[in-house]
């Protein structure tokens, strides 16, 4: 297996996985609570399986960032205006690919120690919160840098790259949107889902190219 296929069905698979694991799967399994003291109250009463969600959604994120990574990283060439776009966008996903392990492995001094040290693991909890956030903002440039590579490239199909960055501009106006209010909690499924779909549909475009 090349890495183009490799990255393609990275691309294809793990999307998918990551909403059907941390947006249903942990929501029925685990429950998320309305305060960061409910959310490790949650953890601490289901600690095994906290524990497998861990280590499923750490190799289910990190193949979603690594397959970024390693389209963006066969397109990157310094001679060129979208070769150099491809190189920036690679070391993003590889950037988001770190916080992911880390993020993630914070989980389990939570699980180890949560009880009999609570206000330090609500702190962890906290963080590696503050740490999901940052990672959706490096998906949005990502998506943003990446998908204006791949269409001034045309070689990977026009709608599946057009998609990608539109799912980056529309991630990155969320961002600028933060504070409105409910509002938000409700029109963010938009950009997510689309982040979701154009990474498919990137994946399926990818592994059909000749590039």
């Amino acid at each position: 297996m090349n890495s183009k296929t490799l990255s393609s069905w990275m691309l294809i698979i793990a999307p998918v996985l990551f909403f059907l694991i941390f947006f249903i799967g942990w929501e029925a399994a685990v429950g998320d609570g309305e305060t960061t003291a409910e959310d490790v109250a949650n953890v601490l009463a289901k600690p095994t399986l906290v524990s497998i969600f861990t280590i499923l959604g750490t190799i289910i994120l990190a193949s979603m960032t690594t397959g970024f990574a390693l389209l963006a990283w066969s397109k990157a060439d310094g001679s060129t205006a979208e070769g150099t776009l491809a190189s920036i966008a690679a070391m993003i996903f590889v950037g988001m690919t770190a916080i992911v392990l880390l993020l993630m492995g914070m989980t389990y001094p939570v699980i180890g120690e949560g009880e009999e040290k609570l206000v330090e693991a609500e702190w962890i909890w906290a963080v590696s919160d503050s740490m999901f956030a940052g990672l959706f903002l490096a998906w949005s440039i990502g998506n943003v840098v990446l998908g204006a590579a791949l269409l001034i490239e045309k070689k990977i199909n026009q709608i599946a790259s057009g998609l990608l960055l539109l799912t980056g501009i529309l991630m990155l106006i969320m961002h600028l949107l933060v504070g409105i209010g409910d509002l938000l909690e409700i029109i963010w499924i938009v950009p997510f889902l689309l982040a979701i779909i154009s990474a498919v549909v990137l994946g399926i475009f990818h592994l059909r190219s000749e590039s």
